[in-house]
C-alpha cells in the first residue's frame, strides 16, 4: 500500500517552524532560560553602569576601584555552589528552591535602593554630597551576590530540563539572555539618563536631567 503525502508534508516549514522542529519540544524551555539569563543580566548592566556614572561626578579611580568589588560575587560563586546544588526544600524543587527567592529578593532590594540611591550618589538636591562610594558597594554587593545565586540554580536547572539532544543550547541562552539583560541595564539605561539625549530627541525646553535615573 503506498502511503500518501498530505499536503502540509510538502509546503516548506518557516524558520520558527524548523526552530521548534530542531529543538525537539524544548523551545519552551529554552526560551524560559533566556528570559531567566536576562533578568541575571539587568542588575549586572546596572552594576557595569555605575562607574561610568561615578565618573560623571568626577569620582576619583581609586574609589571606582572600591566600588569593583560589587562585581566579585560571579567570580568566586563557585564557593557557595555545592550548598545551593545540595540544599533545597523538597516540595519546591531542588532549582526553584533557589531561584524563586532570588528573583524575587533582586526585585525587592532594587525597588527599595531606589528610594535612596538618588541620596547615596550625591543627587539629593541643593545639599547634594559627593557619592558615598563605600555605601554604594555595600549595596551592590548583596544584589550582585543574589544574581550569582540564581545563576548557579539556573545553569543547574539547565541540565536537567533540556533533552540530552538540545542541553548544549543552554550556553546560548546564557550568552543571549545575559547580552539582552546587560544592553537593557547599561546601555539603555546610560543612553536614557543622558540629559543630551532627552533634550535633542523628547523635550522641546532643555533640562539638566535624563529620562530615568537610578531611582526610577
Amino acid at each position: 500500500m503506498q502511503y500518501l503525502k498530505s499536503p502540509s508534508e510538502d509546503l516548506p516549514l518557516s524558520w520558527l517552524g524548523r526552530v521548534r522542529k530542531s529543538f525537539q519540544g524544548d523551545f519552551g524551555s529554552l526560551c524560559l532560560l533566556t528570559f531567566l539569563y536576562l533578568l541575571q543580566g539587568i542588575p549586572l548592566g546596572l552594576i557595569a553602569a555605575i562607574p561610568l556614572v561615578l565618573s560623571s561626578k568626577h569620582v576619583s579611580y581609586g574609589q571606582q576601584a572600591i566600588f569593583s568589588f560589587a562585581h566579585w560575587p560571579f567570580s568566586v560563586k563557585l564557593l557557595w555552589a555545592p550548598i545551593v546544588d545540595s540544599v533545597y526544600w523538597r516540595r519546591i524543587g531542588r532549582r526553584k528552591s533557589w531561584m524563586v527567592p532570588c528573583q524575587y529578593l533582586i526585585g525587592i532590594f532594587m525597588l527599595l535602593l531606589s528610594y535612596r540611591v538618588s541620596e547615596i550618589m550625591g543627587d539629593s538636591g541643593a545639599d547634594s554630597k559627593p557619592p558615598n562610594v563605600f555605601l554604594l558597594m555595600f549595596l551592590f554587593l548583596p544584589l550582585n551576590f543574589l544574581a550569582a545565586t540564581q545563576d548557579i540554580a539556573v545553569d543547574g536547572w539547565a541540565l536537567t530540563m533540556l533533552s540530552k539532544e538540545n542541553v548544549g543550547h543552554a550556553s546560548t541562552c546564557n550568552a543571549a539572555g545575559q547580552t539582552a539583560g546587560f544592553f537593557l541595564g547599561n546601555v539603555m539605561f546610560l543612553t536614557l539618563d543622558s540629559p543630551d539625549f532627552a533634550n535633542r530627541f523628547f523635550r522641546n525646553k532643555p533640562e539638566p536631567f535624563g529620562l530615568v535615573n537610578l531611582s526610577g
